[in-house]
């Protein structure tokens, strides 16, 4: 009974590291980055301030933290230019053809926003760390406080069209049939009882699915839902057609990205937001 016990443990364990490195997941277990912290084209970016870092991270990643993916995070939402991201890459030594784990301390939507945002700029290996540094640390899984060697990079930035949504691609959007739209914010925001733009509403033909919808939170610790639950929150998406996300500044939005990616749909980001489209007032919006 014992070697069954243990057998039935073994499988178990087996399972975990599988379904963490499963080619088609985009995001991967606690137990498959532990067992995987030594190999050698494995890049881990821990989104969370730097200062949060310096304290403590899992060990061997970098920081880079998520409010470096923005132009000006207090203006809006749009994304850092191309040649400072560049720099950013190469100055932490990524480069095409690495996997790349990025994590956040549990929340995912930073991580989500990087993920996002690394995808945009070319980057196709990156995978997302469910659940995070606080599940990691309360697991007592290897942290430290020393920041590892770094050999820059000549990542040469690309742009991948498909991954980003601009003002004028969501108006082409809001008028082609072939095209959704997603609402992220919460339910207030969408009706238009309230709002961070001088106008209240949503894009026109947005719905609204709240990024909210997206995560599970088991005892403090939150994660992205498991695949089946995340296909029956979008089940009313036709597999086939253009999704845009937006929120109020592409960030929460970019968990809907994530999701939607997971789920096999193409699906771009609208970066600048209502920020930007509710403070445009030759823009059309609904309530």
């Amino acid at each position: 009974m014992r070697r069954v016990r243990l057998f039935c443990i073994a499988l178990s364990v087996l399972f975990l590291l599988v379904q963490g490195a499963h080619a088609d997941a985009l995001r991967v277990t606690p137990e498959w980055l532990k067992a995987h912290l030594q190999d050698e084209n494995l890049v881990i970016l821990d989104t969370r301030p730097h200062v949060e870092y310096e304290i403590d991270h899992i060990a061997g990643a970098l920081s880079f933290p998520e409010t470096l993916t923005y132009q000006q995070k207090t203006s809006g939402g749009q994304i850092v230019e191309a040649d400072i991201m560049q720099n950013l890459l190469r100055e932490r030594g990524v480069d095409y053809g690495e996997l790349i784990v990025v994590y956040d301390g549990g929340q995912l939507i930073d991580a989500s926003r990087l993920f996002w945002a690394l995808e945009v700029y070319g980057l196709q290996k990156v995978k997302v760390l469910n659940r995070g540094y606080d599940h990691w640390v309360r697991n007592e899984y290897p942290v430290t406080s020393l920041v590892p060697a770094i050999k820059p990079s000549k990542y040469v930035v690309s742009i991948d069209h498909r991954r980003i949504a601009s003002k004028f691609s969501t108006q082409l959007a809001t008028a082609n049939p072939q095209q959704i739209i997603v609402d992220a914010r919460s339910a207030e925001s969408y009706q238009g009882k309230t709002s961070t733009a001088a106008r209240f509403g949503h894009i026109p033909k947005a719905i609204n699915i709240p990024a909210t919808l997206n995560i599970e939170d088991t005892g403090g610790i939150k994660a992205l839902k498991n695949f089946e639950e995340l296909k029956q929150l979008y089940s009313g998406l036709p597999p086939n057609q253009k999704v845009v996300a937006y929120c109020e500044i592409g960030r929460v939005s970019s968990t809907v990205y994530l999701a939607l990616r997971e789920l096999g749909y193409d699906v771009a980001n609208y970066d600048a937001s209502w920020r930007e489209w509710g403070n445009d007032l030759n823009l059309p919006i609904e309530k």
